[in-house]
């Protein structure tokens, strides 16, 4: 709370909370906070700092999480976003019974968990069929906070695979990526505007252009 609060009043715009059920960095015995619970509590205590949530779609099934972030997002007025991780930590998933997939698994399930999302956020009622999950009449109310051209929370991803780079481009809002000089950084930016074109094709849509963010 005060490390979040003291980033809003310094001028930082976004801070991220990584979903880590271990620590991957003091060892796994060292203390780790629950993403959302946190994120519910540094909601209720800001205003205008955007509080980005990392979420690993097979930890969550995604009609229940929609429900969870969209009232996460109503107590900050608008202020959460997500980072969708499709997962990367076997052992963290073996020792909390989480079922552990195959690469291109992983981002099927994250496309089908994804579609899921953005169906409850918009729909008044949702039926999906899929590979991983089946939803039934789903009514999700209240949605998230939609003001001007936000109808939900930013979806961020970060991907190097061309199955990931896909994905993003057809299905998330932003694409981030680890700290590189802009020599580095520019052709990813091209590669990833390209996609986009090309998945605004396949889908027969006008999709928004892409955001970019980088650790720096």
């Amino acid at each position: 709370s005060r490390l979040a609060r003291r980033s809003e009043e310094i001028g930082y715009d976004v801070t991220l909370i990584a979903e880590l059920l271990l620590n991957d960095i003091k060892g796994i015995g060292a203390p780790s906070l629950d993403a959302w619970s946190t994120a519910a509590a540094l909601a209720a205590v800001t205003r205008t700092l955007e509080i980005m949530v990392a979420v690993r779609p097979s930890f969550h099934p995604p009609a229940l999480f929609a429900k969870q972030a969209a009232n996460i997002d109503r107590i900050s007025n608008g202020r959460l976003s997500l980072n969708v991780v499709s997962a990367w930590w076997k052992d963290e998933a073996r020792r909390y019974g989480v079922a552990f997939d195959q690469h291109d698994d992983r981002y099927g399930r994250t496309s089908e968990w994804l579609d899921v999302l953005d169906g409850a956020w918009r729909r008044q009622e949702l039926d999906h069929t899929g590979r991983y999950y089946t939803i039934d009449d789903l009514v999700l109310e209240p949605k998230p906070v939609s003001r001007g051209s936000r109808l939900r929370p930013t979806v961020y991803a970060g991907g190097e695979s061309d199955t990931a780079k896909q994905l993003i481009a057809a299905k998330c809002d932003a694409y981030v990526m680890h700290g590189d000089p802009p020599e580095r950084i520019a052709p990813r930016i091209a590669e990833m505007r390209l996609h986009r074109d090309r998945a605004s094709e396949t889908l027969g849509v006008d999709l928004p252009p892409l955001t970019f963010g980088m650790a720096a």
